[in-house]
């Protein structure tokens, strides 16, 4: 089976899209898939680390010339869909037809994806949104918002498309098939992330509400070009106990090692609730802050809304309320657990590959 994967990163529209199809591909490699992206040259694309995985990756110019310097357009801003057709026609000569091609972009719809019937025989839409058409044979919408509704997607999908909604489906990878960390008394150590690029500043406000916790042990994990690297640097001084790191390669054994997290609604989301990892959630964009709610009302995490309404001392009542808070912790934990199981990757590699196994041995 051949695969084709489009999707982008970049500072403004953040990592997480090619980071969740990076899981998708392991898992489609895993059952003998030939997988490739096509991504856009944008600032903080992340071509590099895909061939570093062993996949091909094309890189695509950018669809417009104001997409040139700070990372490109909004994250949910739609693309010429036209100019993005040619631009992967251009790159995938010489390329035999796909079985599966696999879109993960907000800034794409129906449109793009009919013309892309050109390239592969079906095609599976990643959306969070279900605000727009798609032409597609599968949906996937992982977020617990897809799943707590009647299907959003109704009037956006054909007919014979098959949905697969909510965090069973979740893109983890295999490490999060784990035992849960074990709830303390008292937290002890705090693992602060806010995705790959970390374009609202989010981990030097954690940093800045952190400051009077004096008997805490803190991994802050900064991402790549964050704005406030100097300033967190100099913040870490004379702090022993706190560890500024740009991005880790064991970002998962940082998680099994911390008490707390304090973290966007992003991706990570599933990966704290696969840990049963207690969280105080702060969305860093639209798009984040439903599911973020919903979540909070089903017990959860925490949630403090969005981070351009947040003042410092909403931050550090949150972080003291959960620092004793055993009973609180713990039932965050139970229900997470509830949510995810770690083998959603494998549920969608299986159904893309026909055989729509349940994952669960």
């Amino acid at each position: 089976m051949r695969v084709l994967i489009r999707a982008d990163a970049s500072i403004a529209i953040g990592s997480g899209h090619v980071a969740r199809c990076l899981t998708l591909a392991h898992a489609l490699r895993k059952r003998g898939a030939d997988v490739q992206f096509a991504c856009r040259l944008l600032s903080g694309h992340l071509l590099q680390r895909l061939r570093e995985q062993g996949y091909t990756a094309f890189g695509l110019p950018q669809a417009d010339p104001q997409e040139q310097g700070q990372g490109g357009s909004p994250i949910e801003a739609s693309l010429p869909w036209q100019t993005d057709i040619e631009a992967l026609a251009e790159a995938l000569q010489g390329e035999p037809p796909f079985d599966w091609l696999i879109v993960d972009h907000y800034g794409l719809d129906a449109r793009w994806e009919r013309a892309a019937g050109r390239f592969a025989s079906r095609l599976m839409a990643i959306d969070d949104l279900a605000n727009r058409p798609h032409a597609a044979d599968v949906l996937l919408d992982q977020n617990f918002s897809a799943q707590v509704s009647d299907n959003p997607y109704a009037q956006w999908i054909p007919r014979d498309c098959r949905a697969l909604l909510g965090p069973h489906f979740a893109l983890l990878r295999d490490e999060f098939q784990c035992q849960p960390i074990a709830i303390k008394p008292r937290v002890e150590r705090v693992l602060v992330n806010f995705g790959g690029f970390d374009a609202a500043c989010q981990v030097h406000a954690s940093m800045l509400a952190l400051q009077g916790f004096n008997d805490l042990q803190v991994d802050f994990v900064a991402g790549l070009h964050n704005p406030q690297w100097e300033a967190m640097t100099e913040l870490t001084r004379g702090r022993p106990t706190w560890r500024l790191h740009g991005l880790v390669d064991d970002f998962f054994g940082l998680m099994q090692q911390a008490d707390l997290f304090v973290g966007a609604g992003g991706a990570t989301t599933w990966e704290r609730a696969a840990l049963g990892l207690p969280t105080i959630c702060i969305s860093v964009a639209p798009n984040q802050q439903l599911n973020a709610r919903l979540l909070a009302e089903a017990g959860i995490h925490l949630y403090l809304g969005s981070h351009e309404q947040l003042d410092m001392q909403q931050r550090v009542r949150a972080i003291a309320s959960l620092l004793g808070g055993a009973s609180q912790r713990q039932a965050f934990a139970e229900r997470s657990r509830g949510l995810v199981d770690g083998y959603g990757a494998g549920r969608v590699a299986d159904t893309l590959a026909g055989h729509d196994k349940i994952c669960s041995e």
